[in-house]
């Protein structure tokens, strides 16, 4: 008996250690045994991997949910949502890293470079791909690159795909074009599975769109498409191949593949962008037009549509517009807008659209008024915004000039009437604002009770007790009283007075434009006879300030023709209504200068001669006689300015080098010469900076005085006005300009350093100098005032302790300088820099039209001569920025 139970104590024993000791023995890395590869294959497939997976999996089937199409652009072949979006999936990543690596970690089994764990090239892949939706491109690409030397296919080739998409990502088009054409060898070779080429596929089609060369993504897209075997992602590919014959203006075949995607049983968002799409791609000359527009006029009646009517009546006017049928088309822009209620983005575009219909007739002053509406729905982010705010700017500064004549005229005709016609005149202004006052209260007293008996209805009807009674809590009412309101009055601001379109005057446009601003506080009672007389001219003086004001005007809309609209027969019909109407005005020189070259644009020599020979007659001593009497005037001119380029440079090397006896006397060379203005700016700049280094206090400020006094205007004046103002402020001015000033002791190899850099740029780093921040903008693209505008806003609500004050010139008869003066040291204009750069107030104007910097004290001038802003553009990022 005791025989028999230590024998089966003994097998008991060995029925549990056999297990462990075989379980430990395939438990091993190192040994490539049929048990180890079982156990290592199994554990990471089923355990780790499993788990990475279905991670990494659900963060993907968020992503993809979260994603919002954008139908105004080609859809993006990847559903992977917008940065923001990314951040939410962030999570599922790390497990899916974090599962993968340990799967890497335990059941890795590299035996002398071979690895025979199938699933762990997957972890691999799987982990570099978690760091592609992190966001981190760049460890992603060298986890891929990793794949491709290590592993097999189809995983390596896969790697390559995912690594043109992650350049991709980081804008790296020509690196990505490179690896795609490494995996188109692999395909032509026959190496690519079925998953691999459609990935291949999908991600060419996606670097042609990217780099906006749509019409060669189109056969990527299609054979995409037919290796794809979910159909909803069929359909939506064959979406984006319509979109890209759309927006390559192939018209026919947009309309053709929108047709086949709608016998594909789309989605209902699809067919609704299908059809709405036909409109806007329809061809003229093509046919279909009627039947086109008979399908949107039934998705108006369908009760699903009934959020999506302002995108219908929008592509209504869209097809009608292609039919030639404007009328029709602005009526269905205004329904679009009337309609739409949560879609800021249509509406915006729909005003966009109005702005440019009435811009192409021409009339300037309409498309303002929906230029300003557009910028206030369409979202800074948007790729249209910068454009609709340009052109919202120049036709802002156009009609407020226009606006300036009328009023100037209104106000001239009321001074020139008796004094008891004019007060009937006032009178009857006084007397329609009241009655347009009354009629609006009426129309809102009527909207208030069509609301009420909405409200009522709808409580007896049972449908009170879910959107209750109160009009502000009844979304049916409200929405109501949102379209009454609107086709009423129009896009109101929430302000007094709104009922009231023009509470500043009626039939003499008595508002104020910009320039009267600061009177509109004491503007007074709309409704008083004072408020009207106060502005009328009844004194000489107060006619000749009208009279002014109203040239300026003629002036300055000649200008925004003739530069900004290049609109050349209004830009002459303004100059010429300047020099008829005010022949003794300053700026007539001006306007015979650029009527002599808009008559030459427009292929009228007599016109042009005529005011030719005006200009050389009336102002024969101005430039612009110069320009156009002596035919070698400006070859001359480049000559003389070539020659004072070249011995400012000479005496700017000896200031570097702290010769300033030699600059001196260079500078009074300079005097003798005839030179142009600004030439001669810089040279009596740099002189009274030479006399402030050789300590002469009291003539470096009488030097500085001559500097301010004769070249205001020029980018010279204010740094001089800076050291001028500093002299009398103790501890202000900068160190340099302090003490007696013997010549300081260098070491000659600091000597050799610095001519070289002298040689190599002309401009010197100071870090502790006085700088300015600078804006050069082209004034072709840029609203140069609202600019300045901008800045000093800026300047109020972030530095409103420093006064800082910004002013602008022009650098060329391109581009405009903003200069913001000053900042003691690097340090703190950088410091300005950094934060003006990155606001959000910065981000409407276009940054491609617009460059920043900060500069030296010393540097300014020096680049105001040389204008060369890329020479100082590189000084800048490698003395400013990169360091």
């Amino acid at each position: 008996m005791l025989r028999n139970r230590y024998h089966l104590h003994h097998k008991a024993v060995l029925m549990v250690i056999l297990p462990l000791l075989l379980f430990g023995w395939a438990c091993s890395t190192q040994k490539n045994k049929l048990p180890n590869r079982l156990y290592h294959s199994i554990n990471a497939k089923y355990n780790g991997y499993f788990n990475a997976r279905e991670s990494y999996r659900e963060g993907i089937r968020r992503l993809s949910a979260a994603h919002n199409d954008n139908y105004e652009q080609v859809l993006s072949i990847f559903r992977y949502g917008n940065e923001q979006q990314a951040t939410m999936v962030g999570n599922y990543m790390d497990v899916a890293y974090q599962k993968a690596s340990i799967v890497i970690r335990r059941h890795s089994m590299n035996i002398r470079g071979v690895e025979y764990n199938p699933w762990i090239d997957a972890s691999f892949y799987l982990i570099a791909r978690s760091h592609y939706f992190k966001r981190d491109y760049n460890l992603a690409i060298l986890t891929f690159e990793y794949i491709v030397r290590q592993y097999e296919p189809p995983t390596k080739y896969l790697a390559k795909a995912w690594i043109a998409k992650s350049y991709h990502q980081l804008n790296r088009y020509d690196d990505a074009l490179r690896m795609l054409e490494m995996l188109k060898a692999n395909k032509d070779a026959g190496q690519l599975d079925r998953e691999t080429e459609r990935l291949y596929m999908l991600v060419m089609a996606d670097h042609h769109v990217r780099t906006d060369n749509y019409l060669a993504a189109v056969p990527f897209l299609q054979r995409a498409g037919a290796l794809t075997s979910n159909k909803r992602e069929q359909t939506r590919l064959t979406f984006i191949e319509a979109q890209l014959y759309h927006h390559s203006g192939d018209y026919t075949n947009a309309q053709q593949t929108y047709a086949r995607v709608l016998k594909m049983n789309p989605t209902f968002e699809l067919a609704f962008q299908s059809r709405i799409s036909m409109a806007m791609a329809y061809a003229p000359g093509e046919g279909g037009g009627d039947f086109i527009e008979s399908e949107l006029n039934r998705m108006l009646r369908d009760d699903k549509n009934k959020a999506y009517r302002d995108q219908i009546y929008y592509a209504l006017a869209q097809l009608n517009q292609r039919r030639g049928r404007e009328e029709q088309a602005i009526e269905h822009l205004l329904r679009s807008v009337e309609v739409s209620e949560d879609n800021r983005l249509q509406k915006g575009l729909s005003f966009k659209r109005l702005a440019e219909i009435y811009f192409s007739r021409p009339e300037y002053l309409t498309s303002s008024v929906y230029y300003d509406s557009a910028v206030v729905y369409i979202p800074s982010q948007h790729d249209d915004f910068v454009e609709v705010n340009r052109q919202k700017s120049v036709l802002s500064g156009l009609a407020a000039n226009i606006r300036t004549i009328a009023r100037e005229d209104s106000l001239q005709r009321l001074a020139a009437m008796p004094e008891t016609a004019r007060n009937a005149v006032i009178n009857k202004i006084i007397e329609d604002l009241r009655e347009e006052e009354r009629q609006a209260r009426l129309v809102e007293q009527q909207m208030m009770r069509a609301a009420s008996t909405i409200a009522q209805t709808r409580i007896r009807g049972g449908a009170g007790a879910q959107e209750g009674g109160w009009y502000f809590y009844n979304t049916t009412a409200m929405s109501f009283g949102r379209t009454e309101f609107f086709s009423k009055f129009g896009d109101r601001p929430l302000e007094d007075n709104w009922r009231i379109r023009n509470r500043r005057g009626a039939d003499f446009d008595m508002a104020m434009d910009d320039e009267w601003e600061e009177e509109e506080e004491e503007a007074g009672d709309i409704f008083d006879r004072n408020t009207y007389l106060r502005n009328i001219p009844l004194t000489e003086e107060q006619m000749a300030t009208s009279n002014l004001r109203m040239a300026d005007a003629y002036y300055n809309k000649g200008m925004i023709f003739n530069e900004r609209l290049r609109d050349y027969r209004s830009a002459v019909s303004s100059l010429e209504s300047l020099v008829n109407r005010f022949p003794d005005s300053d700026r007539k020189q001006y306007a015979y200068y650029y009527l002599y070259n808009l008559y030459r644009e427009l292929n009228d020599p007599s016109k042009a001669n005529m005011y030719k020979d005006r200009l050389v007659a009336e102002f024969p001593d101005s430039e612009f006689a110069s320009i156009l009497g002596d035919p070698n005037y400006l070859e001359k001119l480049t000559e003389r300015q070539q020659y004072g380029k070249r011995l400012y440079e000479q005496a700017y090397r000896a200031f570097l080098n702290n010769r300033y006896q030699e600059v001196i006397e260079t500078s009074l060379h300079a005097d003798t010469l005839d030179l142009p203005t600004s030439v001669h700016s810089q040279f009596a700049y740099i002189k009274a900076l030479s006399i402030g280094k050789l300590g002469k206090k009291s003539e470096f400020k009488r030097e500085l005085e001559h500097v301010v006094a004769n070249y205001n205007g020029l980018p010279v004046y204010e740094p001089a006005s800076f050291l001028l103002a500093s002299l009398d402020v103790p501890g202000s001015l900068p160190l340099e300009f302090v003490e007696e000033d013997p010549e300081p002791e260098s070491d000659p190899g600091q000597d050799i350093a610095f001519e070289g850099l002298a040689a190599s740029s002309v401009f010197s780093y100071n870090p502790e100098a006085v700088h300015f921040f600078v804006f050069v903008a082209e004034t072709a693209r840029t609203d140069v005032p609202q600019l300045r505008n901008m800045v000093n806003l800026f300047n109020q609500a972030n530095y409103g302790d420093r006064q800082l004050s910004a002013s602008s010139i022009f650098l060329d008869d391109k581009q405009q300088i903003i200069t913001v003066t000053n900042f003691s040291g690097k340090e703190n204009g950088m410091e300005y820099y950094n934060k003006l750069m990155a606001s959000e107030e910065l981000a409407a104007f276009g940054k491609n039209n617009i460059t920043g910097f900060i500069i030296s004290v010393d540097n300014y001038p020096v680049f105001y001569q040389e204008k060369n802003l890329e020479e100082y553009k590189g000084f800048f990022r490698q003395k400013y920025i990169d360091q």
